[in-house]
């Protein structure tokens, strides 16, 4: 950050030569000098490095003078008030009694500038986002409010501290006017300032108390502050009786909870109100104040004349920026002045002017959303005695009314005088460009010195004019919780985007007004002389006539009291004198309050001076304080931080902006007004989770109704156009009728700058059609050409920069690679089925259910993997079924080894062993169907499965492994063969030996070798091994042997697992011809199971065993006698002639209704299915267990 000084030296260059003055210049100028070649050196080293790395373009094209992406920002401050190391005494020489008077009202007035500055940059704002919670967080854990407010125990120390210091200053000032406006006998020092009314030195005083009010209200409004104020004491009573469980010495917890008290007790019970009644109700000197009638009158005339000068600006264009908050400390001066004439009552004429005050200003504003109600305010804070009186019974009376009639002259102000307003900055804007511009600058710098400084406050008060419109309209609209109109939102949003217009003008010409300052600020000071000069020299001739006056003249003079005539003329002349003094040194802060206590001096002291050369002194003296403090000026009067508070209508607002694409220009300005809450709360140190959440606010705000809706716009836009010129007729647009929306404004925007990011819209847009235009060819590829040129299309119209498709117009798919089916082989078997017969994986649908299609694996597809990455994946891929099948006969091997299913095998072996010298041993479709139920029995999951139905897809999923693997190894097989049909067959020739033969060129040598190398790898590949059967001895062994009895009882559950599969895959099929929740789990096959089983079999050499239960002959035995059962009971023809014939057949229609009639016919085509099925899976079966013959 640069600072731009203005010493005291240079402020008088232009005033003094010669002598001391001149030696101070030039070591100025020197300090100057060698700083200027320091930059100089240190800029031409960066510039040097940024042409070495290219960046030289870059640097050129950035936007010089954007208050959004500068790095560096100048800041103009005088030296005094930034080093703080030139003190009144040093501005004051203390020659004299009026002086000394100056020397101390001074210190005392700056004191509390100091704090007030302080308490703005510092108090107020940590005071106001205390305890605040990102947007949508639920309550807060135990304990977090007390962390916080521990976090905050040196802050709330020194807000003590800072409330002490200001209640002494306020004291010794209200001490030292005490001793000026005395009614002694005989009369004081200081007679001569009986006539002087020193405006400055009570409007310091009502400051004082307008910071002790403002803490007041923040404090009241926060209520976090009280709440966890009071959690930490009850948590201090806790730790109080056992210190040292908290690691805490008993002693310093009872500092704390002391220390805590104090907070409670000075914070939380009112500052203003303890100042008033112990500060002054208690101290004897102050005591004294309310006897003392000249002060309480003096007091009643600042008050008067301070009140009206405010409300002659109120609501006008002249009025200044602090002086909402002014006319709130002046209330706070009317309380301190009630409670001291609590006897004798306030008199008529202020409390005509506190009237108008509360009719013209029912709410006004303190700091952020914080507003004081003056009606209320005086209710709570006034004397009971003051409570009594007229005017503030009717004005409590008329509260409600004159909320409803200022609320509506505030949506009246934005109707009418906020366009007015827009309008006189849109004039200003023009003007202070034209003016402010190098150009002018350099032509004609003296003489437009008056006019630029004029502008300069013009522009803070247009722009404090307007921003107390949207501020107060807003935040009186909350809190008498009366709605926004759209059209209201509107115009907020306007003024808002005017106001940060203002600022950016301000910092754009920063550079140029910064060069110009000192010389605005000496002509301004130069004015101020030029109308003192004159009436410092008749004082001083005055006064030299009064000396040579004979002695006659003086003890006539003497007796009618003449002597305080020359003492008001000293004075007068030491004020004048001590005012052009403080004309020859930088505008300081201490510099402009002795200048204002020296001219009130002076006027009061010399009443012959014309109102028309004091109101021009005041005037210039008024552009002087607002030259030097323009920046803060300018910051304030455009400041919307009170933005945070509604930021409801945050998303109301870009939409509205949105809405009108002329106005794209003024999103960047939107979105600064929005982000003063940000400076807010990082001025405040707000948690960075606080932070961090409005700016997600902002983000999606910017992203939901700026940049989405013109991410849809741009692409619905460019279709239509492309659609019109194909298909003649089908859109249909009149730009006459519907107008025309140039969205390319929006794309045209800068990037937003929000607190730790950019939002580029045109990027944005950009990355948006690219992923469109890709998806949408990627679907449909005949599309393509459709989707480039509205991509030309949107270079052409749009300026977009995007991508190409990448995409062909014909393409050749791969399918899903064999490698990641490999990876993930455990996620492959359980998302697949396999069908047997026609060597394809089919996905099932609960894993698309996203997509409109489902992906199948073919044999193609793995040859296509395998031409890709070679026929060593082969082997690969049977080692990691070989890791996956380990894991999963763990599984296996605990369902049988599980005492509720092994207990029930037993009972099946036993009666297999009873059952097995039969001559056609059959297992019974009845004990399987128990077998199923008991386990059912067991228990299922949330979906309805049993146990054994689990154990069947674990089956299915190791069968769909050994799928993969055979898939694998055909799709070997068919890639060599491929590759392999241009080699003779039957002759195994050497080529690298026949080139040698034929004295070829090593290369073709090499190349023959080449070739001889990839045939004996393709007949390697096609050696015709076996896998299954590698599969099926690597676990036989060990599953065979006596530490795994428990398995030997396998083929025992297989029919219950037959009829298992059987019941899922029949209502799989069933869901197919449905459109419901559960049409995801239908299937059409799932081979994987009787793979599985063949595999198991094979591996625990059951097959004859299984064999030997006849299952399948058993199952169609039952289900072709259950049909023919239910056949025989639908058969309403009989064999039986005649009469008895007759009989039966009505016997069966009687008995038998149509429900039932249906029924049945579904139970036989059901059974009709089960047979079916039963088929379908011993054909595949029997297929199955081929594989390991």
């Amino acid at each position: 950050m640069v600072i731009v000084e203005q010493s005291d030296a240079a402020a008088a260059s232009g005033a003094s030569g010669g002598g001391g003055g001149g030696l101070i210049v030039e070591e100025q100028q020197e300090k100057l000098r060698r700083f200027v070649d320091e930059w100089r050196g240190q800029v031409s080293e960066t510039v040097e490095r940024l042409a070495d790395n290219g960046l030289m373009g870059v640097v050129a094209s950035t936007n010089v003078g954007d208050i959004n992406h500068d790095p560096l920002h100048i800041t103009t401050a005088c030296s005094d008030d930034h080093h703080h190391d030139v003190t009144v005494l040093d501005i004051i020489p203390t020659k004299n009694l009026f002086s000394k008077v100056m020397t101390v009202l001074s210190f005392d007035c700056l004191q509390i500038a100091r704090l007030r500055q302080l308490a703005l940059r510092k108090f107020y704002p940590q005071l106001l986002v205390f305890g605040l919670r990102p947007s949508g967080e639920e309550v807060p854990l135990e304990g977090e409010l007390q962390k916080t407010f521990a976090r905050s125990l040196v802050f709330f120390d020194e807000l003590l501290n800072f409330v002490s210091d200001m209640q002494a200053v306020i004291v010794n000032l209200v001490q030292q006017l005490g001793a000026i406006y005395t009614n002694d006998s005989p009369p004081s020092l200081y007679s001569s300032f009986t006539s002087v009314h020193l405006q400055t030195a009570f409007s310091s005083l009502a400051d004082g108390f307008a910071m002790l009010v403002t803490i007041d209200e923040i404090i009241a409004q926060n209520l976090t502050i009280g709440h966890t104020m009071s959690l930490f004491t009850r948590m201090l009573h806790s730790v109080r009786s056992e210190p040292s469980r908290f690691g805490m010495a008993a002693e310093h917890v009872e500092e704390l909870d002391r220390a805590v008290n104090d907070m409670d007790n000075v914070l939380i019970t009112g500052l203003f109100q303890r100042c008033l009644q112990e500060d002054f109700a208690l101290h004897p000197e102050m005591v004294n104040l309310k006897a003392n009638q000249v002060f309480l009158d003096e007091v009643a005339v600042c008050l008067r004349d301070s009140i009206g000068q405010v409300l002659s600006r109120l609501d006008t264009i002249r009025e200044p920026t602090y002086e909402r908050e002014k006319l709130a400390s002046l209330l706070a001066l009317f309380v301190f002045y009630s409670w001291m004439t609590v006897d004798s009552g306030p008199e008529k004429k202020l409390t005509k002017l506190i009237s108008e005050v509360l009719k013209r200003a029912p709410v006004l504003h303190l700091f952020g959303n914080i507003h004081l109600l003056p009606v209320d305010f005086l209710g709570t804070q006034l004397p009971s005695s003051a409570l009594a009186s007229t005017f503030i019974k009717e004005a409590q009376k008329e509260a409600s009314t004159v909320k409803t009639a200022y609320l509506a002259s505030l949506d009246e102000d934005l109707t009418r005088s906020a366009p007015i307003l827009q309008n006189g900055l849109v004039n200003w804007l023009v003007s202070f460009d034209s003016t402010v511009s190098p150009m002018v600058q350099q032509l004609a710098i003296h003489a437009m010195l008056g006019l630029r400084l004029k502008q300069l406050a013009q522009g803070v008060f247009l722009g404090n004019r307007l921003c107390h419109i949207v501020r107060t309209t807003i935040q009186w609209h909350l809190s008498l919780e009366e709605p926004l109109s759209k059209e209201q939102v509107r115009r907020l949003q306007h003024a808002s985007e005017f106001l940060k217009a203002v600022r950016t003008a301000y910092y754009r010409r920063s550079k140029e007004t910064t060069q110009g300052m000192p010389h605005m600020i000496q002509w301004g000071q130069a004015q101020i002389r030029k109308r003192l000069l004159p009436l410092k020299a008749q004082l001083e001739a005055d006064l030299v006539a009064n000396s040579k006056a004979s002695g006659l003249q003086l003890l006539a003079r003497s007796l009618t009291r003449g002597k305080d005539l020359d003492t008001k003329i000293q004075d007068a002349l030491s004020a004048v004198s001590l005012a052009l003094e403080t004309l020859q040194g930088q505008p300081s802060l201490q510099h402009r309050i002795v200048l204002r206590l020296c001219l009130e001096a002076l006027f009061g002291l010399q009443k012959r001076l014309p109102e028309e050369a004091v109101g021009g002194i005041l005037e210039m003296c008024m552009l002087v304080d607002t030259a030097a403090e323009i920046q803060e000026l300018v910051e304030t009067a455009t400041d919307c931080s009170f933005l945070y508070w509604c930021r409801g209508m945050m998303p109301t607002c870009f939409s509205l902006l949105y809405s009108q694409t002329n106005e794209a220009h003024s999103l960047q300005y939107l979105v600064m007004a929005f982000q003063d809450g940000i400076k807010l709360l990082e001025l405040g140190h707000a948690e960075n989770d606080v932070i961090n959440s409005y700016e997600e606010e902002m983000e999606n705000a910017i992203s939901n109704e700026v940049v989405t809706p013109l991410c849809r716009d741009i692409e619905t836009d460019l279709r239509l156009h492309v659609h019109s010129a194909h298909l003649k007729g089908t859109v249909n647009i009149n730009p006459t009728k519907t107008g025309v929306r140039d969205l390319s404004w929006f794309l045209q925007v800068q990037p937003l700058r929000l607190a730790s990011k950019y939002i580029h819209i045109k990027s944005h847009v950009e990355n948006y059609l690219n992923a469109a235009f890709y998806n949408h060819a990627a679907v449909s590829l005949h599309n393509w050409k459709t989707y480039g040129e509205m991509r030309q299309l949107a270079e052409l119209k749009y300026g977009l920069e995007l991508d190409n498709l990448h995409l062909p117009c014909q393409t050749l798919e791969q399918g899903v690679d064999v490698l990641e089916i490999m990876r993930n082989i455990h996620i492959f078997v359980a998302s697949y089925t396999y069908n047997l017969n026609t060597q394809v994986f089919i996905e099932r649908m609960t894993n698309a259910s996203y997509r409109k299609h489902i992906n199948t694996i073919s044999v193609n597809h793995v040859a296509n993997s395998i031409r890709t990455h070679g026929t060593g994946i082969i082997s690969t891929t049977v080692n990691f079924t070989y890791q996956y099948l380990s894991h999963k006969f763990i599984a296996f091997s605990q369902f049988l080894f599980d005492d509720h299913i092994k207990s029930r095998l037993v009972k099946e072996r036993r009666f297999f062993k009873e059952t097995k010298g039969n001559e056609r041993q059959e297992y019974p479709v009845a004990r399987a169907q128990k077998l199923n139920l008991e386990i059912r029995k067991l228990g299922i999951t949330e979906s309805g499965q049993s146990y054994l139905d689990q154990f069947r897809q674990l089956i299915a999923e190791m069968g769909n492994a050994l799928g993969f693997v055979r898939m694998v190894r055909l799709g070997g097989l068919s890639y060599c063969s491929a590759t392999s049909g241009f080699v003779q067959e039957g002759k195994n020739i050497s080529f690298e030996l026949a080139s040698k033969d034929l004295g070829m060129s090593p290369e073709t040598i090499q190349a023959g070798k080449l070739l001889d190398t990839a045939l004996e790898t393709q007949n390697m590949s096609l050696d015709g091994t076996n896998y299954f059967n590698i599969l099926v001895n690597v676990f036989s062994q060990e599953l065979q042997s006596d530490g795994n009895v428990h398995l030997k009882d396998f083929f025992l559950v297989v029919p219950a697992l037959m009829i298992s599969a059987i019941e899922a895959m029949l209502q799989a099929k069933d869901k197919l011809f449905k459109r419901s929740r559960t049409s995801a789990d239908s299937l059409f096959t799932d081979d994987g199971f009787v793979l599985g089983i063949a595999y198991l079999l094979k591996v625990l050499g059951q097959d004859k065993q299984f064999d030997s239960l006849h299952w399948f002959e058993s199952a169609r035995k039952h289900y072709r006698a259950e049909k023919a059962r239910l056949e025989e009971g639908l058969d309403t023809d009989s064999n039986t002639s005649g009469l008895a014939g007759l009989q039966i057949w009505s016997q069966k229609l009687a008995s038998i209704s149509d429900a039932d009639v249906q029924n049945m016919q579904l139970v036989v085509k059901r059974v009709a299915s089960y047979l079916m099925e039963l088929e379908l899976t011993d054909y595949n079966l029997t297929g199955a267990r081929i594989f390991f013959l």
